[in-house]
């Protein structure tokens, strides 16, 4: 069965030289489906290119709040107002983000910026009932606050790269959503990330690299889909299962939220 890594960006430059043969090797280590998840307008086009190319690849559309932490508010809205068109018309986004909030790699000064974005996205998804993808990085009081506040779309979505502990991810369950574990859970000191692993529910997590980013360590310094196997051992290990296991229920799990990445046939 071939797996989905459910958010990476290969429509990084960093892949321009040999996206092809990622794409073969990924295939060979049992990785055929890619989330690649948006980040600014510039980049929308390229991912539907992408999506064309490559039946494995689905792609979803936003603003990432580090870069709407470079923005001003109207710069913002412009941006935004393109965002509903990327959901219409052959190989469209199949979900809104990345979206959220970030005080770690962006200025806890540009929060208002960051927060005028999400709430934005937040609304053009329960307007389409998209599901989200979010980036939240030490700003999770506050992004739980409004989604509280402005509501999750029914289509659920996914907290990417979970940071945080059991406790912070049984909160975002309860809002619907799912969790995702990347690279830093195959670090020696994740415990706080194995105990949040080993609680989540196994129809609401899902597994992810964050290529070009994120690479576990003693992994490629650029991050690949390959890598996916090696998170799903560290999940898998927090929760005493089989790494199949984690990577088969994530795989159906994206599914569920994306939509099919892989013809029957393929599986």
């Amino acid at each position: 069965m071939l797996h989905v890594d459910t958010h990476n960006h290969l429509d990084f430059p960093a892949f321009d030289a040999d996206r092809d043969a990622v794409l073969e090797q990924a295939r060979a280590a049992g990785v055929g489906g890619h989330l690649i998840a948006g980040v600014e307008p510039e980049h929308w086009p390229r991912q539907r290119v992408l999506a064309a190319q490559h039946p494995g690849i689905r792609w979803t559309a936003g603003l990432h709040p580090q870069w709407a932490a470079k923005l001003t508010p109207d710069a913002i809205d412009d941006a935004i107002d393109g965002l509903p068109a990327q959901l219409d018309g052959p190989h469209a986004a199949c979900g809104i983000g990345e979206t959220g909030l970030d005080r770690l790699f962006a200025d806890p000064e540009t929060l208002p910026s960051q927060i005028h974005a999400f709430r934005a996205q937040l609304a053009i998804a329960r307007t389409h009932d998209r599901p989200l993808v979010l980036h939240i990085v030490r700003a999770h009081g506050k992004a739980l606050e409004i989604l509280k506040a402005d509501g999750v779309p029914a289509a659920g979505g996914v907290v990417h790269s979970f940071s945080g502990n059991r406790e912070l991810a049984r909160e975002y369950l309860t809002l619907g959503l799912h969790i995702g574990f990347a690279g830093p859970i195959c670090r020696a000191n994740a415990r706080k990330l194995r105990g949040a692993a080993e609680d989540v529910p196994l129809d609401r997590l899902l597994v992810e690299t964050d290529a070009p980013d994120q690479s576990p360590p003693g992994g490629p310094a650029r991050n690949e889909p390959t890598t996916l196997i090696a998170v799903a051992e560290a999940v898998a290990a927090a929760r005493g299962v089989e790494p199949d296991e984690v990577l088969r229920r994530s795989t159906r799990n994206a599914e569920a939220l994306f939509g099919v990445f892989l013809p029957a046939t393929e599986e």
